[in-house]
């Protein structure tokens, strides 16, 4: 029995070794897969440095959702109800505006921006189904037109070569056809041959639509459901995607090649049954009764992504007293959370400031609190 024993050793050892990895290496897994508490994060408030809903003799009416901070140090943001661009300087002074107007240079609804390396400032004028192209001091330098694409609407315009572009495109012909969902995709624009690439479809937020006696009468964006957002790399001219559903950002180039992933651990929580009343307080009962058999019974973490110069800002759907943005390294890790006014807006990040959409109407700019170690 002892000489049968010892022949097994080596194996009963392997056996051992096997069970001690495969166990330790599922603990860790588990652990691993536990997202951080977020009364465990460092958490840091900005201060507001100032607000503003008028600027000499500019009201602000329905501000839009991006602001940019140019390389002088001015703010450039839009209004859409105005449609105007404006250009203040950080303390809040009014530099110039770009006019509302269908001829060269003219704006009638744009909201959204990228900025290139040289600065150069890009934003997608939807009432004018046109692509503006700024400088750094806001001069028009060209205008592009770009050839329709099978019934979409832009959302985004993304320099990668000096003349192709990625369009960031959305579908609406899910609102006519039940049998279509939303779709949401990354497109290449070949400026000169005015053609497009493979599309490359990425997961969308879904809406839930309205129907009224057998037909379609609109539609609403499901709350905390899950999607793909996606952040822009001036530096690389690169662009991150990220599926909430998912627990990797993808950096992506211009030929939709995958450059690496970032593994993210981010809090999350389910629907409280607070804010589901709050929810059916915001809409009618035809919408309520549409929307709350599809609502997800866990929220994605987040909905909105900046990237700023090797940091990633995500807004958390947390619930809480102020808007918290989870501030995440180039590594993934959640290195702070940063507590903005409740119900307001990040428009963007900049290394001196923070600039807020308070309201429709207010505009304001928020210190950037860091660690001391940063």
């Amino acid at each position: 029995m002892h000489t049968f024993i010892e022949s097994f050793k080596p194996f009963l050892i392997f056996v051992f070794i096997f069970i001690s990895v495969f166990f330790g290496a599922c603990g860790e897994s588990e652990q691993q897969s536990t997202a951080p508490d977020i009364n465990d994060l460092l958490s840091l408030t900005a201060t507001e440095i100032f607000s503003i809903s008028e600027v000499e003799d500019v009201y602000f009416s329905h501000l839009g959702y991006e602001s940019v901070v140019l390389e002088n140090g001015d703010i450039l943001m839009p209004d859409r109800q105005l449609s105007n661009l404006i250009v203040l300087n950080k303390e809040g002074n009014l530099l110039k505006t770009v006019r509302e107007g269908r001829g060269p240079g003219e704006i009638q609804d744009a909201y959204e921006f990228t900025v290139d390396q040289k600065g150069n400032v890009y934003t997608y004028d939807q009432g004018n189904d046109k692509i503006l192209v700024f400088d750094r001091a806001i001069d028009l330098l060209k205008e592009v037109i770009p050839a329709n694409y099978e019934s979409t609407s832009l959302i985004k315009a993304y320099p990668v070569y000096e003349n192709e572009w990625i369009f960031e495109m959305t579908s609406f012909e899910f609102l006519r056809n039940e049998e279509k969902e939303r779709e949401k995709f990354l497109i290449k624009y070949d400026l000169e041959a005015e053609k497009y690439g493979e599309p490359q479809v990425l997961k969308a937020q879904p809406y839930v639509r309205l129907i009224v006696d057998g037909q379609p009468r609109g539609a609403s964006l499901i709350p905390y459901s899950y999607g793909n957002i996606t952040a822009y790399n001036t530096e690389k001219q690169t662009l991150f995607t990220f599926d909430t559903a998912t627990d990797e950002i993808a950096e992506i180039n211009a030929d939709f090649d995958t450059l690496r992933t970032i593994p993210v651990n981010l809090p999350t929580e389910e629907i409280s049954s607070a804010e589901r009343d709050s929810m059916k307080s915001e809409y009618d009962d035809l919408r309520w009764d549409a929307l709350k058999s599809v609502l997800p019974e866990v929220k994605a973490p987040v909905n909105k992504m900046i990237y700023h110069k090797g940091e990633f800002w995500m807004e958390s759907n947390l619930l809480g007293d102020t808007e918290m943005w989870l501030v995440l390294n180039s590594k993934g890790q959640i290195t702070r959370v940063v507590h903005l006014p409740k119900d307001s807006m990040l428009m963007h990040v900049s290394d001196e400031h923070l600039g807020v959409r308070l309201d429709d109407v207010t505009f304001a700019l928020f210190t950037n609190p860091k660690p001391e170690a940063l």
